[in-house]
């Protein structure tokens, strides 16, 4: 039986925020080990990984800003595709902060890139906790495809856990079997 193709799509951020509350380093979290047990888990052939997140200027900090430039270059590296958008100076009460901007739009636009108009995947799956993604999950699904999700508790929405959509909540142990150079003991 052939296994269903499936695209990896990594809201960055999310994924991000949401595991540091379980472990201290989440770079240390292997993207490509994570992908493979997702899709071992769900009979799934890894056709692509894509990865978004949003990059600070140098201003934030230039050691906060070499580190993540870094890090989305081993990325590209490792042969993933790498989606960027930098981060937006606004001002609340008074004070200027740097919030994410436009990156789940651009996961949207790609997921139904890849699965509904270029026909690249059967499964897209989603390593986010978001629900605003559930509009473009129910699009792809009445058009036959699945979308499926992988996060930690701490960043699920509730709306993506409702049984409407496959998931997998993820627990510490999953993600330390996903370490970088794991071998099997803790």
């Amino acid at each position: 039986m052939v296994k269903k193709r499936a695209i990896v799509f990594v809201d960055g951020n999310n994924w991000y925020h949401g595991v540091k509350g379980l472990i201290n380093k989440p770079k240390s979290v292997d993207i490509g080990n994570l992908s493979s047990m997702i899709a071992d888990k769900f009979d799934l052939e890894i056709s692509g990984i894509r990865y978004y997140n949003s990059t600070p200027d140098i201003e934030s900090g230039e050691d906060n800003y070499y580190k993540h430039m870094v890090f989305l270059a081993g990325l590209k590296k490792r042969g993933f595709e790498v989606n960027t958008n930098k981060l937006k100076k606004i001002r609340v009460n008074g004070k200027v902060v740097r919030v994410e901007k436009g990156i789940d739009v651009m996961i949207t636009v790609d997921m139904i890139s890849k699965a509904l108009i270029d026909d690249e995947c059967d499964c897209c799956i989603l390593i986010s906790g978001d629900c605003d993604f559930v509009p473009v999950m129910r699009l792809i699904k009445k058009a036959g495809k699945e979308v499926l999700t992988a996060s930690v508790l701490r960043s699920y929405a509730r709306e993506l856990l409702q049984g409407e959509f496959r998931f997998w909540i993820l627990k510490k142990n999953d993600l330390v079997k996903c370490f970088k150079g794991y071998n099997g003991k803790k």
